[in-house]
């Protein structure tokens, strides 16, 4: 019983630090003019989760920590793939970010 309390805890200090992190990213990433519909589009998804959420606790006593922990293990790796933003310009227009990466490319 212990484990689990522990398991829980850590997932929710977890949840809630990729919370936060989840809109300070994505203002980063996208230019001013589409900012504000990104981090509208960010608030729906994990606003679904948290919908579903409950729905999965239901299916069983073992299968939702299975289906929970593989999705932090997912969301884990993913991270892997999201660009870097460190020292990057906010880009203001979308033209603006489309010229800065590709001399980012070059």
């Amino acid at each position: 019983m212990g484990g689990r309390v522990a398991c829980g805890v850590v997932g929710i200090f977890g949840m809630a630090a990729t919370y936060n992190l989840l809109f300070i990213y994505t203002a980063e990433l996208f230019p001013t003019v589409v900012r504000n519909a990104a981090l509208g589009c960010t608030a729906q998804a994990s606003q679904m989760g948290a919908i579903v959420a409950p729905l999965v606790v239901m299916l069983g006593e073992r299968l939702p920590f299975a289906v929970f922990g593989a999705s932090g293990i997912v969301g884990g790796l993913l991270v892997l793939y999201l660009p870097e933003t460190m020292n990057k310009p906010l880009y203001d227009t979308m033209a603006g970010l489309e010229e800065g990466e590709k001399s980012v490319v070059k």
